[in-house]
């Protein structure tokens, strides 16, 4: 996925920008991945979650009422744990609720095959567990939270 840079001034979406926003708009829950790079978010996903804010004036702004797993990947603790602890903070930051369970997965000690699967077993029931937590979330929560969709404006 290709996403121009996020520019709140510019209202004309790229076709990509809008199936994301589309997509998240949908999602009851949402798994967000990044490497860590300089012990942060990497600017593409940094990209990516800015285009959140067109979600401002829905029924459920931003991330609200969504559950939302995060997985972080560098090549050494101090990168893994401080790119967990930015993407935990930024779910909050747009309203969502971070599953209990994160995963700090440094990549000197992990890799994955081309089919996806993990070298280690405990980090794959690692992040399968943080999957069902999401989907555990979603399905109890949204059953009693406002449907998806453009109306209402924030808080």
């Amino acid at each position: 996925m290709v996403l121009p840079f996020y520019d709140p001034a510019v209202l004309e979406r790229s076709e990509v920008a809008h199936r994301l926003v589309a997509t998240l708009r949908e999602a009851d829950g949402v798994v967000l991945v990044s490497p860590g790079y300089h012990g942060t978010v990497s600017g593409l996903v940094k990209n990516a979650l800015d285009y959140v804010e067109d979600l401002r004036a829905d029924t459920r702004p931003y991330l609200d009422g969504r559950a939302v797993g995060c997985v972080a990947m560098a090549l050494g603790w101090q990168a893994t744990v401080t790119t967990l602890t930015a993407l935990r903070s930024i779910v909050h930051a747009l309203r969502g609720w971070p599953t209990p369970l994160g995963a700090a997965l440094n990549s000197a000690q992990v890799s994955f095959d081309e089919h996806g699967v993990p070298s280690d077993p405990a980090v794959d029931r690692t992040l399968r567990v943080i999957g069902q937590q999401v989907v555990q979330f979603a399905t109890g929560h949204y059953s009693s939270s406002s449907p998806p969709g453009p109306g209402a404006r924030p808080d």
